[in-house]
């Protein structure tokens, strides 16, 4: 049995941005005992707080012990149209500054279908190169707090042509040819432990490098996978890398 941190590290790759997941925390707390109620929404403002101070690293734990009720929030958003000044305003941090290209797509989503402005938004660049094919782009999320948009670091995400579909993945650590061609691989092995590999890669996937150099983990909605490049000998027709742990998270 995998110990509570294996899982927390999985979460930590899916779950990038800790200010919108503040929020979003907040938004969810109606279905949650009353009782609880006034301590997790002080503990999503600190986490407000503690953004511009602490490391994202630490924030990410943190929210991992939260009910699934809370971090599941995103769920039920509904689609807010952005004034023109705000599109710009996030095109311009997300992409245009740092990267120089304007903004492909923004999906902006508020928590209440009344709502007349967005929580947050998803912020497609533009993209700036190709790999195998496949255009490279920056992907960020912005989240709103009293009238300010903050936004979190852009990530690299990439598009991998598997054999009847396409995935997105977001290299993150990994370099980003690596990853492509990890995912290609693994995409084709069929079934690991009775778990299907292929189903459980849906995008988007986030991926990091593991806590040794051979080490891939991979974190695809539900499912997270470890992928090792540490092959010992055998046959050269033995999958490599290699699929050595996959869990379905509850």
């Amino acid at each position: 049995m995998q110990s509570p941190c294996h899982y927390a590290t999985h979460w930590i790759i899916k779950c990038k941005i800790a200010y919108s997941c503040s929020i979003k925390i907040s938004a969810s707390l109606s279905g949650l005992p009353t009782a609880i109620m006034p301590l997790l929404r002080s503990f999503a403002r600190s986490l407000r707080r503690l953004y511009r101070t602490l490391p994202l690293l630490t924030l990410l734990a943190a929210s991992f012990f939260l009910p699934a009720q809370a971090v599941n929030a995103i769920d039920q958003t509904f689609p807010v149209r952005l004034s023109r000044d705000e599109h710009l305003l996030l095109e311009q941090v997300v992409c245009g500054q740092k990267y120089g290209v304007a903004a492909a797509d923004i999906d902006a989503r508020a928590f209440d279908a009344k709502a007349g402005k967005a929580n947050y938004a998803d912020v497609r660049c533009r993209p700036h190169a190709r790999l195998r094919d496949q255009p490279l782009y920056y992907v960020a999320q912005c989240a709103r707090a009293d009238n300010q948009w903050s936004c979190g670091q852009a990530e690299l995400e990439t598009i991998v042509a598997l054999k009847e579909r396409k995935l997105r993945i977001r290299p993150g650590t990994v370099e980003p040819a690596v990853a492509y061609d990890a995912i290609s691989k693994v995409s084709t092995y069929g079934y690991f432990q009775g778990n299907s590999i292929d189903a459980a890669l849906q995008s988007t996937c986030n991926m990091g490098m593991g806590k040794t150099a051979d080490l891939i983990e991979i974190s695809c909605q539900r499912w997270s996978v470890t992928v090792s490049f540490w092959c010992p000998a055998s046959p050269q027709n033995s999958a490599c890398p290699r699929v050595i742990y996959m869990a379905e998270r509850q």
